[in-house]
């Protein structure tokens, strides 16, 4: 009798599958960072913005959380994320992340125009009735294309599920706007008591410029 076999790969090619899905070393810092904080090097640049304090984080530094005097000399041509308040809750705009790393399966929830992520899993009061739940806090989900409430309880799954990857998907060009691959376009209504956004800054000059 003929039997259809299904070839498994080689340990070379686990290793580079591995390797893909694997999350950049400075996403465990974001999301233990706190944000929001006074700057201790610039209390008085703190005081003077909407943000009320640190609200900038380096990929290349992989450092602390920084001001918008931080940023400045130093951070010249680095790659800037800035953190945004949700609930008082910190998020990030999805097309910050999309070119750095997969946001795919996280619950994304539409602030001002634009898709956003929680960076950590929040509080709950109980258990809320759900069908679809989050792998690691079991936080209700919205739909069966997510699997995670936030990118942190993402990266908690990533070591026990080999399903779980932080890769970019490949030929991923559109804005999240534009519903991009691996991104899911959310119909759910954004959380209660969300504030103002500002403008995203992807560069130091563009804060400069105000971009």
């Amino acid at each position: 009798n003929d039997r259809s076999t299904t070839k498994m790969p080689s340990l070379k090619e686990m290793v580079r599958l591995d390797a893909e899905r694997a999350a950049p070393a400075w996403l465990r810092i974001l999301v233990e960072t706190v944000f929001f904080n006074e700057c201790p090097e610039h209390p008085d640049a703190s005081r003077a913005t909407r943000s009320g304090g640190c609200n900038f984080f380096c990929v290349d530094c992989a450092g602390p959380a920084l001001c918008c005097s931080c940023i400045e000399g130093e951070h010249d041509g680095h790659q800037i994320i800035q953190i945004r308040k949700s609930s008082r809750h910190s998020v990030v705009k999805v097309k910050d992340l999309e070119s750095l790393l997969g946001v795919g399966e996280v619950q994304t929830y539409p602030q001002n125009n634009d898709l956003v992520v929680f960076l950590n899993k929040r509080p709950m009061e109980g258990r809320k009735p759900g069908e679809y739940r989050c792998k690691n806090c079991d936080r209700a989900l919205l739909n069966k294309e997510y699997r995670f409430c936030s990118l942190g309880c993402k990266r908690a799954c990533l070591e026990d599920d080999f399903t779980v990857s932080f890769a970019v998907p490949k030929g991923e060009t559109k804005s999240s706007e534009d519903g991009a691959a691996g991104i899911s376009t959310p119909l759910s209504k954004p959380p209660a008591d969300t504030p103002a956004t500002w403008d995203t800054a992807t560069s130091v000059q563009e804060i400069r410029d105000g971009v």
